[in-house]
């Protein structure tokens, strides 16, 4: 929204303190010229959450945030500087874009539902489409970033690297079981965004926009009752602490979301273009498709979880689902309109929206990427993942990783489409050259 962008000026002045208290110097991001040398440019990442031990019993240091920042700096032979910043040490999550566009951050996790006005067509994944997987989500998006989303990300300079998406949200009720619609009539609910609120007043109950950080306070003080979220949250946070036993309840979806990975258009002109394409694939490869995979990996865990942890799984009857799917019909219909009268783009979102619909109904997984068999250190974890379908393999795992790992540049994800960044590097027209020579080591 160049000269009509609405910025919170007190907002980016404490992020440009946060920005000036890390000692990072900008990158410049306009000047087309191109990398100097062999000079190293440092690639900020800005995140919200923390970087800490996993569920499963990993240390930090199995985190794959840490084989992404690795694989960068090999594969560009240390000409890209990666770092990441967790906890919102860099900049508010509720204020991404403006980050990305004061240069305080190069890359940032981005929730669109904060700040709608700066690419408006994503807020159709927040949207309660219901998505069945977190991989469902990434791979769509991927097919129709270019003709729907990428002209508005363009008019802002910037560009959608990759995307994690989302699985269909779960109900977490602490204290009260939730079986029909008429149980939600009257309950104070944390939700997010326009589409689900708008969802919530249909059924009666009051939607609280509430940061899932500060959901486990809002529930244990009672100034909400429930949450619309993800399984991950209620469990990998210890909500169920909270709860007398605490009640997972799978109503068929209440919403979805989709946070993206954005980085200024510009700053792909500050790097050499073989080191570009490698910034560009390995966050898809790592944060995109091993990230969806992995969540998909670690939600069938969670559900195995519920009842070792004392809670119930209420799971509604297909006829209480199809009641519900009717209302998400009519915020469906409601939403194309509104989008209209804020955005003016009514007709684009009911296209991309019909679109989105179509691609769910078409869905195929693509190529699967290996788990790191120490992100799970319990072997019957390790199994049950395997019997799931997932690659929990040593060998297959040191072959991206290992002392002469690819670290995702050979990999694809499907054989039948080029996501946009391969279609850039083709029109470079030059052979990647740490990638030509691992090609050559391995007689490819």
């Amino acid at each position: 929204m160049k000269g009509r962008r609405k910025v919170i000026q007190i907002a980016l002045a404490v992020l440009m303190i946060v920005s000036a208290a890390a000692s990072m110097a900008l990158v410049g991001c306009g000047g087309g010229e191109g990398p100097v040398g062999n000079e190293t440019i440092k690639l900020k990442f800005a995140i919200s959450f923390p970087n800490l031990p996993s569920y499963w019993g990993a240390p930090p240091s199995e985190n794959s945030d840490l084989d992404w920042e690795e694989a960068i700096e090999t594969v560009t032979e240390g000409r890209v500087d990666l770092e990441i910043y967790y906890s919102e040490t860099l900049c508010k999550e509720n204020l991404a874009y403006d980050a990305i566009d004061a240069g305080i951050a190069e890359l940032a996790w981005v929730i669109a539902g904060y700040q709608p006005e700066w690419v408006p067509l994503e807020l159709v994944w927040y949207l309660p489409i219901d998505m069945d997987s977190l991989e469902m989500n990434y791979q769509i998006h991927n097919h129709v970033y270019e003709d729907y989303l990428y002209p508005q990300y363009e008019k802002q300079g910037m560009v959608c690297v990759t995307q994690l998406g989302r699985e269909k949200y779960i109900v977490f009720s602490p204290y009260k079981p939730l079986y029909t619609l008429e149980d939600l009539k009257g309950l104070t609910m944390m939700a997010s965004g326009v589409s689900v609120t708008e969802l919530a007043n249909k059924l009666g109950a009051l939607s609280v926009s509430c940061p899932w950080h500060d959901a486990y306070e809002a529930l244990s003080k009672g100034q909400i009752e429930c949450a619309i979220l993800d399984i991950t949250l209620p469990i990998l946070f210890n909500w169920y602490e909270m709860g007398e036993p605490g009640y997972i309840i799978d109503v068929g979806g209440f919403g979805n979301a989709m946070p993206t990975y954005v980085m200024l258009e510009d700053f792909i002109d500050t790097m050499r273009p073989e080191d570009a394409y490698a910034v560009l694939k390995l966050t898809d490869y790592w944060r995109g498709v091993r990230g969806c995979q992995g969540g998909d990996a670690g939600n069938h865990l969670y559900l195995l979880e519920i009842p070792r942890l004392g809670m119930e799984f209420i799971d509604w009857p297909e006829s209480e689902k199809e009641r519900l799917r009717e209302l998400k019909r009519e915020v469906y219909d409601w939403w194309v309109g509104w989008m209209e009268d804020q955005y003016g783009c009514g007709d684009e979102a009911e296209e991309l929206l019909n679109v989105v619909l179509q691609e769910m109904e078409d869905f195929e997984p693509g190529n699967k990427v290996p788990m790191n068999p120490a992100g799970f250190p319990d072997e019957a974890v390790r199994e049950e993942l395997r019997s799931a379908g997932f690659i929990v393999d040593q060998e297959a795992w040191d072959e991206v990783v290992g002392p002469d790992g690819h670290w995702g540049m050979d990999f694809v994800y499907e054989d039948d489409f080029e996501p946009w960044y391969e279609k850039w590097w083709d029109e470079q027209n030059m052979e990647h050259p740490w990638y030509s020579a691992w090609k050559a080591r391995h007689g490819k």
